[in-house]
């Protein structure tokens, strides 16, 4: 697994940078992103006891690349890593388990980006598409009520190697300087894969992002 995600980082950075710097994609723009994310879990199964239990924050970083094949129409890329949090709560009376989920993702984002014409060198957008996350670490916290408690236990094992998700989202885009531009915004990634290898259990998670970015 380590190798395979080594590969797929070194090929998508080596094509952005490739992109970048040749002459074949005259509208192409490389970024640097970061993104404050804020996720939590859908949980489906038999055991009702189980529920999910709120928001959890999280980050991503990483490098983007916008490809514009037309005025106001660009396909958007990249290669983030990204933690995702959630925490899911179990009553088994009288005692309540309070467990906090930590997964990191590589992630390879795949969306179609649309903007408004540029006006005093600022300009909208909206973008649809979908996530596909590889899963690279996965640990959880469990706190019980009889005073128990268990911290960063490696749960990989049971974690799904593969996570797709829908990516819808908008914001607005900034000239600064040349053809250095920024953007800020909210995306909407809701995950539809279950991320457990757990019989009987469906969890998927879904977060909401706050998409910062300059590009060169």
């Amino acid at each position: 697994m380590k190798k395979l995600v080594f590969g797929l980082f070194f090929i998508c950075t080596s094509v952005l940078i490739f992109a970048q710097e040749g002459d074949t994609f005259k509208g192409f723009k490389l970024g640097i992103a970061a993104h404050p994310t804020f996720g939590y879990l859908k949980i489906n199964g038999e055991n009702a006891a189980v529920k999910s239990d709120g928001l959890r924050a999280g980050f991503s970083y990483g490098l983007l690349g916008d490809f514009a094949f037309a005025d106001n129409y660009t396909f958007s890329t990249g290669i983030l890593l990204t933690t995702l949090n959630g925490q899911s709560i179990t009553v088994n009376n009288p005692i309540e388990t309070k467990t906090i989920y930590k997964l990191q993702y590589i992630e390879i984002p795949l969306k179609l980006k649309l903007f408004t014409n540029q006006k005093n060198d600022m300009r909208f957008y909206g973008e649809v598409g979908l996530g596909n996350g590889i899963n690279i670490g996965a640990k959880n916290d469990v706190k019980s009520s009889n005073n128990t408690e268990q911290k960063d236990v490696n749960i990989s094992s049971s974690i799904a190697a593969y996570r797709g998700s829908v990516i819808i989202g908008g914001g607005a885009e900034f000239a600064i300087s040349g053809k250095t531009k920024a953007s800020a915004g909210l995306a909407f990634n809701n995950g539809f894969t279950n991320i457990q290898n757990t019989a009987g259990v469906t969890t998927k998670n879904t977060y909401i992002g706050l998409n910062l970015a300059v590009f060169f």
